[in-house]
């Protein structure tokens, strides 16, 4: 009981990093119609940006909190200017292009970041973690020792959901990104920004991404593959909710970090949970379109 329990924590921590992740993508799909592949390369340069200031950059006699707090800024100022040139360098001359042409364009986006970062920090070279919370730090529940981590990063996930649903909810920008998101020509008529808003849904997409791969370095073997392919993961939580719905995608997050955690008690493989988010990702289709993924099938 207390090795499920403690598997179930696991999960959970997992799940949140998972639904962080995908409120990313969901974001951007939302207010600008890409399908951003690239999204989880995005997060992995940016979490080598912060690991080389945590590691490589911090004085040794400052204070581990210190450390850490300039790491994150560093990571997450430089994920919002990655985010905002490449709207503005690529994604905003392509606004009107088929939604294919620019997933495509978010294929060639990701090859680019994971070759240069391949080149700076070497690739299938493992990582030390970066730890927002003292590893120390500990709490009980049910006799089963929870690490500050996971507490503050199921927290971090609910909190940026519930904040982000907010913000498109209730502030003027917000209704704005949710009108460039129905019809971008409509909103411009109506004095609507859409340059504005296009750049901010890329610029917050990338510190969400970046925020995601620097809370999952202690859940993996921190590597440059590694963490791009948190794509598969994220996407698949973001087609649980429709690619709209940002609690399902929360939810969806969740179900799947608890999915991939529970099998290996019993299955030590690298490759499985991997395995696990294409099923699910399979699964979705199939279920919400089932006569159109007969005919990619085909």
């Amino acid at each position: 009981m207390g090795a499920f329990a403690a598997y179930t924590i696991i999960g959970l921590g997992l799940g949140g990093i998972f639904s962080l992740a995908a409120l990313g993508i969901v974001l951007i799909y939302r207010t600008t119609g890409v399908l951003n592949f690239a999204h989880g390369a995005m997060g992995m340069f940016s979490t080598f940006v912060a690991w080389q200031v945590f590691y490589g950059w911090s004085h040794p006699f400052w204070p581990t909190w210190l450390s850490t707090l300039l790491a994150v800024l560093a990571g997450l100022i430089f994920a919002a200017i990655m985010g905002l040139t490449l709207e503005f360098a690529v994604f905003r001359w392509v606004r009107t292009r088929e939604p294919v042409v620019k997933a495509v364009i978010t294929i060639g986006v990701l090859l680019a970041l994971q070759s240069a970062a391949s080149l700076i920090w070497k690739n299938n070279q493992y990582h030390l973690p970066i730890y927002l919370a003292p590893q120390q730090a500990t709490f009980q529940l049910a006799g089963v020792p929870i690490g500050a981590n996971y507490i503050v990063i199921v927290v971090m996930a609910l909190g940026l959901a519930f904040g982000l649903g907010a913000f498109l909810r209730y502030t003027s920008f917000g209704r704005a990104m949710r009108a460039v998101s129905d019809s971008p020509t409509s909103a411009s008529l109506w004095g609507v920004p859409v340059n504005k808003v296009s750049a901010v849904s890329w610029m917050l997409g990338s510190l969400v991404a970046a925020l995601a791969g620097i809370l999952i370095t202690p859940f993996i073997n921190f590597d440059t593959t590694s963490l791009t392919l948190l794509i598969i993961d994220a996407l698949a939580a973001a087609l649980i909710g429709g690619l709209v719905s940002l609690p399902l995608t929360v939810l969806g997050g969740f179900v799947l970090g608890l999915l991939e955690t529970y099998p290996t008690i019993w299955i030590q493989s690298l490759g499985f949970p991997r395995l696990v988010a294409l099923l699910v990702i399979i699964a979705v289709l199939i279920v919400r379109n089932p006569r159109g993924f007969a005919v990619v099938a085909k």
